[in-house]
């Protein structure tokens, strides 16, 4: 499934989740605030998948919404375990989009010119990287340092389908 498919809410306990959901390349809203009625309503009203831990999360929540809502309950307690779980219940493409977004705004990264870059990397980042692309919201620089390496070599790893990440 690619981006444009679906799009998540994680609930405040699984922002981490929610990160790197992100940078797989995918739409997920996830914030400390972000969680119950808050959490439904936003789902529902921009149609996105719930992903959350709380077994009791239903409880409370009114009907006219819950009738409205995709809620996929993460089963798994550890980071890797639940990346791979959502992967694999949602057929994401986990290689094809990675660092397409911004990790933090959660908007997609525009490429931009390296003259703008300029003033916001580090000179040694300026003068080896040839790419770079930008967040249109709070206008992050980001390009394929080593950063984007490690963060790739650690998701293989996890999404690895033997499930060897411990």
């Amino acid at each position: 499934m690619n981006p444009n498919d679906v799009r998540f809410a994680a609930d405040a306990m699984l922002q981490s989740l929610g990160k790197w959901l992100r940078l797989l390349g995918y739409d997920c809203a996830a914030e400390s605030g972000l969680f119950g009625r808050r959490l439904l309503e936003l789902a529902v009203a921009e149609r996105r998948w719930i992903l959350t831990r709380n077994l009791r999360f239903t409880g409370d929540m009114p009907l006219f919404l819950l009738s409205r809502a995709d809620i996929h309950l993460v089963a798994n307690e550890r980071l890797p375990d639940q990346l791979r779980e959502v992967v694999e219940r949602f057929s994401l493409e986990p290689s094809a989009f990675v660092f397409t977004r911004c990790l933090v705004c959660n908007e997609p990264l525009l490429v931009t010119a390296k003259s703008h870059a300029a003033h916001t990397v580090p000179p040694a980042v300026f003068e080896r990287e040839d790419q770079f692309w930008r967040c249109s919201r709070c206008g992050r620089i980001y390009w394929q340092g080593s950063h984007v390496y490690h963060s790739t070599r650690r998701l293989h790893h996890w999404l690895d389908a033997n499930g060897n990440n411990h």
